[in-house]
């Protein structure tokens, strides 16, 4: 049996050795490119094109830019006085028609519900008696003035005939003007179109925010029924600490974002700044939103972070990607000398100041051309 297996030895110390040498050969191959594209105690660095490829780096330049000094500051979007509106009645009722849900929108003129109530019986009664009265008196009044010229008749019948004709037309306007509070239409009231129930429109033009009764409950007068509100002109109120009071002016450019959309920045305008200190050592400050397209971002209510822009002024500018650390270092990589092989990049030192909006800003310690490629993205890859 032991002679059988001793022929086999050789063989397999053979096929052995080639795995070994073959495991080897791919780690130092491995290796060698590794080093090729992460030294960077070398002065430069040498990347292929297929590298480059499947890090998928950007190239870009340096760009103008203007930065401010910024001042972090949170508020909340609100609808001005004008836009919120309680809807109530002059005279109370029952609730009848109402079909409205909350988050709804209605129209300016728009029936909301009707309010029913023998009251509005008895307004569009006296109306009509006294409408029909008033020719009579005015007739009267007229003849007993006529007589009373020509020293016929005293003046006590004349001064009476002019009070009562008077006093008809102060009811009349009166009446008018109740029949009006419930949208009633007194010039087309007839006593075939007498109703019980008087219409409730909406004064704006919006979206039902709160609906506080419902059909068939009895809206006492002045009593709120719903409230309406109107997003056409948002505003954002924030809320500054008395410390820099003295850092914002009307005109100012504040950048605002709900904070969980930090990718989505819209543009407002410093237009009201009030004059009292509250309890907290706070100021508050209005501000309108420059593109009335960005109101559709925002719901009233919402809280939003901006950032007051202060003094500005203009420099190069990288996006945020292309500045890199070693230490306590800033460094960006350009290119130095392109082949057929791939790239050979050169770093330089840089001096940065403000990050806004992913740009950051940049100082070379030396002179660079304007069209200079400068790796933008996928240079972390290389530390």
């Amino acid at each position: 049996m032991n002679t059988r297996f001793i022929p086999l030895i050789p063989y397999i110390f053979f096929i052995l050795g080639l795995v070994f040498w073959s495991g080897c050969g791919e780690d130092s191959e491995s290796e060698a490119i590794e080093v090729s594209a992460s030294s960077l105690e070398n002065p430069g660095i040498f990347l292929t094109k297929g590298q480059f490829e499947i890090m998928e780096m950007e190239w870009g330049t340096l760009q103008k830019r203007t930065f401010s000094d910024e001042l972090s500051i949170q508020g909340t979007i609100r609808v001005p006085v004008e836009g919120m509106q309680d809807v109530s009645a002059f005279f109370g009722g029952n609730v009848s028609g109402l079909k409205l849900i909350e988050g709804e929108k209605v129209s300016r003129g728009q029936v909301l519900f009707y309010l029913e109530n023998p009251e509005f019986v008895r307004l569009q009664q006296e109306y009509l008696e006294v409408k029909s009265q008033i020719e009579f008196l005015k007739a009267e009044f007229e003849r007993q003035e006529t007589l009373y010229s020509e020293q016929i008749t005293s003046q006590k019948n004349w001064l009476k005939t002019k009070a009562d004709y008077h006093s008809a037309l102060a009811k009349e306007a009166s009446l008018k003007q109740q029949l009006r509070m419930i949208h009633i239409n007194a010039e087309e009231l007839k006593p075939e179109n007498i109703r019980s129930r008087a219409p409730i429109v909406a004064p704006i033009s919006g979206f039902v925010e709160e609906i506080f009764v419902v059909p068939g409950a009895f809206l006492p007068a002045s009593d709120p029924a719903l409230s309406l509100l109107n997003k056409d002109h948002l505003h954002v109120e924030f809320k500054l600490f008395e410390k820099d009071a003295l850092k914002i002016q009307v005109g100012q450019t504040i950048k605002v974002r709900i904070p969980e959309q930090v990718e989505s920045i819209v543009d407002a305008q410093v237009y009201v700044i009030g004059q009292a200190v509250n309890p907290d050592r706070q100021i508050l400050v209005h501000a309108h939103l420059l593109d009335q397209a960005d109101q559709e971002k925002f719901v009233p209510g919402m809280y939003v972070e901006g950032r007051l822009q202060l003094a500005s002024q203009m420099g190069m500018s990288l996006p945020e990607s292309a500045v890199l650390s070693e230490g306590d270092k800033r460094f960006i990589l350009i290119l130095a000398q392109e082949n057929g092989k791939g790239y050979e990049l050169e770093k330089i030192e840089v001096s940065v100041g403000q990050t806004q909006e992913g740009y950051t800003q940049v100082l070379p310690k030396r002179d660079l051309k304007a069209d200079q490629k400068v790796l933008v993205k996928g240079g972390f890859s290389l530390i």
